[in-house]
C-alpha cells in the first residue's frame, strides 16, 4: 500500500504544478495582453505620409454611453483585439472605444493627422493622453455643429500631439445609429491639406456638373412643356442633393448650423432619390406598353421607397434605418429588373439605361450588404458609387435628348407635310419655287451671287427595273443625304419629280465654285451603296445657272435647265454644264436725217 502511494504522489504533485503553471500563464496572458499590445505603437514615418490602420486594434464595445475616458481607460481588461475593419454593432445607446499608440520614426519630425472618412457617423471624439496623464479631446461628428469640429471638413479629422520622443497613446470614441466599421486613417498634415483639397475640388466639379445638367432639362421643360423634361430636373436635383449629403457637403455648407436635420437628411434623401430615379425610369423607358403589370408593380414600390422615411417618425432611429435599408434593397433589386426589360425589350434607350444604372445599382447592393455585414468593408466604395451615380444623370440626360429629338422630329415633319415631300423631306415643288422667285429678285435688284442647279439621278430608272421600287426609294434617299452634304443649312433644296432635284445655293460668285460642289457630289455618288449585292452607285448628272450673270425669268428657267438635262446622255463625259445666256443682236441704226 505504501509503495502505491509513493509511486502516486509525485504524479499527483507534477500534475498540480501543470495545472497552476497553465491558470498563471492564463492570467498573466489577460493582464498582459492589453499592455503588450500598447507597447507596440504604429510607427509614423515621413517616407509614408499615408497609410491605414489594417493591423488588429485594441476594442471595447461599451453597452451605454456614460463612460469617460478615464473610466474606459482604467480596465484594460474591456479591451479585447479585433480586426481593424470589423463591423461594430452600433445602436443609439452603445459607444465604441478604440485604443492604441502611435509614435514617430526616428529622426522624423512631421506633424500627423488622424481621420475618420465616413461622414455619417454621429459622434466621433479623438482623446489624446497628455503628458501629465490627463486627456485632451477633439470632436466631430453629424451631431456636432461644423463649429464644434476641431477641423472642420466632410468627415471628422484631427490633429495629433505627437512628443519629440517615445509613443501618444490615443482613444477613439465613437457613437452611431447604426452598424459601421470605423476606418482609421493617419496622413501628414501637409499630404492631408492636399488630399482636403483634391476632395473638395472633385466634389464641386461634380455637384456643379449636376447642377447645371438640372438647370439644362428645366430649360427644356419651358420651352417644350413636357413633362419628363421635368422628371429629369427633379432626378438631377435629387442626386445632386444624395450624393452631397452622403459625402458631407451639405453637412459642411448647409447644416452646419443645424446638425440635427443632417443627422437625419443622411437617411432621408437617398430613400426619396431612390423613389424619385424609379419614376423617372418610368417615364424614360415606357413599361406599360408591354409589361404594364411590372410597371404598377414598379410605381408602387417608388412610392413605398419615399414613404419609408416616415418610418423614423414611429421607430427607433436604429430600426427605422433597417426597415428603410430592407426597403432600398428591393427598390434597387426593381429598378434593375426595369433596366433588364428594356434591354430584352430592345428599347432605344436599352443601352443608355444599363450604362446609366447597373453601376451604381451594383455599387449600391454592396454599400446596403456591407451595412448588413455580408461583404468587407471598404469605405473606398461610397466614392465609387458616388461617381457612378453621378456618372447616370448626363448619360440620362442625353438619352432623354436622344428620345425627344426623334418625337419632335416626327412632330415637326408631321407639320410640315403640307410643304415637304414625304419621302425626302425636302421642299414640294411649288414651295420651292417661291424661293426661287425670291433669289432672283434678290440676284437682280441686289446683285447677290446665286446659283440655280437642277441635279439627276440619271441611273434611277435603270435601279428600278434591276432591283425593285424598295431599292429605287432608297437610292433616292441616299441621293439626298448626297446632295445635303454639298449645302448649307440656309440652301433650300426641293424635289421636282421623281429622281430630279433643285438646289439654290447663295455666296457662289463664279462657275469654278459651282463645279467643285457638283464634281464632290458626283464623286460621292459614285461610292457603292453599303449592303447591296451586286453593288449600285449614283450617277449624277447637273444644270447649272448664275443667276446674278443670267438672269432667266423664274417661269422658263426651270424648263430650260430640264432641256438643258435632256440633251446630255446617260453616259455624257461633261456630267456639269451651264445654261449659257440668249445671243442677242443689236438692233440696226436708222438716221432721223433724210436722205440728201
Amino acid at each position: 500500500m505504501r509503495c502505491g502511494l509513493q509511486i502516486v504522489r509525485p504524479w499527483l504533485l507534477h500534475m498540480f504544478k501543470f495545472f497552476s503553471g497553465l491558470l498563471l500563464s492564463a492570467l498573466l496572458a489577460s493582464t498582459l495582453t492589453p499592455s503588450a499590445a500598447r507597447a507596440q505603437p504604429v510607427m509614423l514615418y515621413d517616407a509614408t505620409p499615408s497609410l491605414q490602420l489594417d493591423s488588429p486594434l485594441q476594442v471595447w464595445v461599451e453597452q451605454g454611453s456614460a463612460s469617460t475616458v478615464g473610466v474606459a481607460t482604467a480596465i484594460p481588461q474591456n479591451f479585447k483585439p479585433l480586426p481593424a475593419l470589423t463591423r461594430h454593432e452600433l445602436t443609439t445607446g452603445t459607444t465604441v472605444w478604440i485604443r492604441f499608440s502611435v509614435a514617430r520614426g526616428p529622426f522624423d519630425t512631421a506633424q500627423w493627422t488622424l481621420n475618420v472618412p465616413i461622414p455619417y457617423l454621429d459622434s466621433v471624439t479623438l482623446h489624446q493622453r497628455n503628458p501629465d496623464g490627463t486627456w485632451t479631446a477633439q470632436t466631430a461628428g453629424d451631431l456636432t455643429a461644423q463649429s464644434g469640429w476641431s477641423r472642420k471638413g466632410l468627415y471628422p479629422d484631427f490633429d495629433l500631439m505627437l512628443p519629440n520622443s517615445g509613443p501618444q497613446e490615443l482613444v477613439l470614441q465613437v457613437r452611431n445609429f447604426k452598424p459601421s466599421a470605423v476606418p482609421v486613417r493617419l496622413v501628414a498634415r501637409n499630404e492631408r491639406e492636399s488630399s482636403r483639397l483634391t476632395e473638395l475640388l472633385i466634389m464641386g466639379v461634380a455637384l456643379g456638373a449636376l447642377i447645371a445638367m438640372a438647370a439644362l432639362s428645366t430649360l427644356r421643360f419651358g420651352q417644350h412643356n413636357s413633362r419628363i423634361d421635368g422628371w429629369a430636373a427633379l432626378y438631377a436635383l435629387l442626386i445632386s442633393a444624395t450624393l452631397a449629403q452622403v459625402n458631407g457637403v451639405l453637412n459642411a455648407f448647409v447644416w452646419a448650423t443645424m446638425p440635427t436635420v443632417g443627422d437625419y437628411a443622411v437617411s432621408l434623401l437617398p430613400a426619396v432619390s431612390l423613389g424619385g430615379t424609379l419614376l423617372f425610369v418610368r417615364q424614360l423607358y415606357a413599361l406599360s406598353t408591354h409589361h404594364h403589370r411590372y410597371d404598377r408593380f414598379l410605381s408602387g414600390i417608388a412610392w413605398v421607397a419615399i414613404a419609408s422615411i416616415a418610418f423614423h417618425l414611429v421607430l427607433d432611429r436604429t430600426d427605422a434605418d433597417r426597415l428603410g435599408s430592407i426597403t432600398m434593397i428591393l427598390a434597387t433589386l426593381a429598378g434593375l429588373i426595369a433596366t433588364l426589360l428594356s434591354w430584352r425589350g430592345e428599347s432605344s434607350v436599352a443601352r443608355w439605361l444599363v450604362l446609366a444604372y447597373v453601376p451604381q445599382f451594383l455599387g449600391a447592393m454592396y454599400l446596403f450588404a456591407e451595412a448588413m455585414g455580408l461583404v468587407p468593408t471598404l469605405w473606398e466604395m461610397r466614392y465609387v458609387t458616388s461617381l457612378s451615380i453621378a456618372m447616370s444623370v448626363p448619360i440620362l440626360v442625353y438619352a432623354l435628348s436622344q428620345i425627344t429629338h426623334d418625337r419632335r422630329e416626327l412632330v415637326i415633319r408631321a407639320k410640315h407635310l403640307p410643304t415637304q415631300d414625304a419621302l425626302t423631306g425636302l421642299l414640294t415643288a411649288e414651295v420651292f419655287q417661291n424661293h426661287l422667285e425670291g433669289a432672283l429678285m434678290r440676284s437682280i435688284n441686289e446683285r447677290e451671287p446665286i446659283a440655280l442647279v437642277m441635279v439627276s439621278v440619271v441611273n434611277h430608272d435603270y435601279i428600278r427595273s434591276s432591283f425593285g421600287d424598295t431599292t429605287a426609294e432608297q437610292c433616292i434617299l441616299r441621293a439626298v443625304i448626297k446632295i445635303q452634304r454639298i449645302l448649307r443649312d440656309v440652301d433650300p433644296a426641293g424635289r421636282m419629280d421623281t429622281a430630279n432635284f433643285a438646289l439654290l445655293m447663295e455666296g457662289m460668285r463664279d462657275r469654278k465654285a459651282v463645279t467643285e460642289r457638283m464634281v464632290k457630289l458626283i464623286g460621292s455618288g459614285l461610292i457603292p451603296l453599303p449592303g447591296l449585292m451586286p453593288e449600285v452607285v449614283l450617277h449624277f448628272q447637273a444644270a447649272c445657272v448664275l443667276l446674278h450673270e443670267n438672269p432667266v425669268p423664274a417661269d422658263r428657267v426651270m424648263d430650260d435647265l430640264r432641256a438643258l438635262l435632256a440633251e446630255m446622255s446617260s453616259r455624257n463625259r461633261r456630267p456639269v454644264r451651264f445654261l449659257e445666256p440668249i445671243p442677242t443682236e443689236a438692233s440696226p441704226l436708222q438716221s432721223e436725217l433724210g436722205p440728201d
